[in-house]
């Protein structure tokens, strides 16, 4: 298990790429993600999760995930980012699907930030928990 608690931070990756990373509570990184946005284009795609410490017992680990997406929303409405958009394999398009509010209708999980991300707010819980529904 991962000392607690949990924590998400964003990181510039480069001109148009973040890196948003969740932290046990020792410090370590535990997953990351890396996400694309145009100030432009106001769109942001979230990139492939990455668990970086397998130690995490389960239900850690989802609340790392959790963590990632709720971090990369809220950053994402910080800088202006509209639209949001990502792909998921099959095994995580049910998650997707339940962080998101949106369908998978064959493609990528797109949809407008602003929808997204208080979709998200409402199913998840600061801790990274996903609320019962």
């Amino acid at each position: 298990m991962w000392p607690e608690p949990l924590t998400a931070s964003t990181e510039p990756a480069g001109s148009h790429t973040i890196a948003v990373t969740v932290r046990a509570g020792d410090g370590a990184p535990i997953a990351r993600v890396l996400c694309a946005h145009g100030a432009a284009s106001r769109c942001g795609v979230f990139g492939e999760m990455r668990v970086l410490d397998r130690r995490g017992a389960p239900r850690q680990t989802a609340r790392a995930l959790v963590l990632l997406v709720r971090e990369a929303l809220r950053y994402a409405e910080a800088i202006g980012v509209a639209r949001v958009e990502t792909e998921a394999p099959q095994r995580l398009r049910a998650f997707a699907a339940r962080m998101s509010g949106l369908k998978h209708d064959g493609g990528a999980f797109a949809g407008d930030l602003h929808a997204v991300r208080s979709h998200h707010l409402r199913v998840t819980d600061a801790d990274g928990s996903e609320r019962a529904s």
